[in-house]
């Protein structure tokens, strides 16, 4: 089956996600990190400042991820349609700056009530986390999928 750039980017996105919302919850659920990717989410969308987590918030923020990492898959997919599979590094970082910005200077200048959960550790750990999703979805998934004849070595 032959995908298409928007096709390969949603699923490259979901995929990612996935990794990242796994490594972001076991870290937040082992006390490492003070907030979780989902939480975050769930806690920008509902305005919700200090309550209480339940099962329907960590729906919500769990949209709420899925649907933001399709969309960055979609961008970082048509990135590299545009850009073509050379400078795989620089456009890793690039996409998690991106990603990281959005995340920690953006969604607290329109929600007030997650502006205390941009600490440098929430930063540090975010940014780690948003490399960690540029590589599963740009470098993997969205290159074996829209570059097939190319070389697959990160090294390049």
């Amino acid at each position: 089956m032959k995908f298409r750039t928007w096709t390969c980017g949603f699923f490259a996105g979901l995929i990612a996600t996935t990794v990242l919302t796994a490594i972001s919850l076991t870290l937040y659920f082992s006390g490492i990190i003070p907030l979780s990717i989902t939480e975050y989410g769930a806690r920008f969308i509902l305005h919700i400042p200090d309550k209480p987590m339940h099962i329907g918030t960590w729906i919500v923020g769990l949209v709420t991820n899925y649907s933001l990492g399709g969309l960055f898959g979609i961008l970082s997919s048509y990135l590299y349609k545009i850009t073509g599979p050379e400078e795989k590094i620089i456009k890793l970082s690039g996409v998690a700056f991106c990603m990281w910005f959005f995340q920690l200077a953006i969604v607290p200048a329109l929600d007030p009530n997650v502006a205390k959960y941009s600490t440098y550790d929430t930063a540090i750990a975010y940014y780690i986390f948003y490399l960690v999703w540029s590589i599963v979805a740009t470098s993997f998934i969205i290159k074996y999928l829209e570059f097939p004849d190319t070389d697959n070595s990160m090294t390049k």
